[in-house]
């Protein structure tokens, strides 16, 4: 028998498995506006899929400090069709644009946000991702998600641990949550408000003016902020900074490309001012 079909993972890794797969599929949900429905889980241990036959296609980092790395895996041909899933543009059948690899950053460093990270190894904050090169290290549990919506359509990616976070996972001694649905990705009360409109601005920078130079503008005057041009702008909710981007055009209105991002804390503080 190969280590693939001896490979038997933990209760705890295969909840914390199982909890990325709930969290992807109720976010390309929402996207979708259907049902995305997720298969059962295809887990092996070690690193059956040598580094050098790996496909092209797109790697998201996940790290989690001393508890170690986990890294999600998506082909090329899957990446197009999962950024299409998420309403992403793109005009090339065979490489990412950068909106849609943008977008596809965007939805797995918002996952990442959800996973309560003090439950599951024991430290505070967030998982910080970063979109980079294949890992150098060997994974120790390789575990496929395939998520199914309408028509047959069908995404496919994969995800790694690293043999420090798989160790951290089994080793954390405080309880995992009861069932994957139960690990709180969101605040009991704010599903109530996830329909509520927000007055979002774009700050491109800003200065203090005595209030004799306001009184003295007129048509044709410049006022020249403290920001160059070449900064990004900033989207600020609530008096809050909840974003960093670059500005571009869609469909004839001004949009802006999310490049920086609060974590969900800071976004959320923004709703209590």
């Amino acid at each position: 028998m190969n280590a693939t079909e001896t490979f038997k993972p933990t209760q705890r890794v295969m909840e914390y498995l199982e909890l990325w797969g709930k969290l992807m599929a109720e976010g390309l949900t929402r996207f979708r506006k259907e049902e995305v429905t997720l298969a059962p889980l295809a887990i092996e241990g070690g690193d059956s899929v040598p580094p050098t036959t790996m496909p092209e296609g797109l790697w998201m980092r996940f790290f989690g400090g001393k508890a170690g790395e986990q890294a999600i895996f998506l082909s090329a041909a899957e990446a197009l069709r999962l950024a299409g899933w998420l309403g992403a543009s793109n005009d090339s059948e065979t490489s990412l644009t950068s909106e849609a690899r943008e977008a596809l950053v965007q939805f797995f460093q918002q996952i990442a946000t959800l996973i309560p990270m003090r439950d599951w190894l024991g430290t505070d904050g967030e998982l910080e991702a970063s979109e980079t090169q294949e890992p150098s290290w060997a994974s120790a549990v390789q575990s496929t998600y395939r998520f199914s919506a309408a028509a047959g359509a069908s995404v496919a990616l994969q995800a790694r641990l690293s043999q420090d976070f798989e160790t951290a996972l089994e080793h954390e001694v405080t309880p995992p949550p009861a069932s994957p649905p139960a690990a709180k990705p969101l605040d009991s009360n704010l599903d109530l408000l996830m329909d509520v409109e927000l007055e979002a601005t774009l700050r491109f920078g800003g200065k203090e003016m005595l209030l004799g130079d306001v009184l003295n503008l007129v048509p044709g005057s410049v006022v020249e902020l403290d920001q160059q041009i070449q900064d990004p702008v900033e989207l600020v909710i609530g008096n809050k900074v909840i974003a960093r981007g670059e500005v571009v055009t869609v469909d004839g209105n001004y949009g802006l490309r999310v490049t920086g991002l609060a974590s969900r804390k800071e976004r959320l503080e923004s709703l209590r001012k």
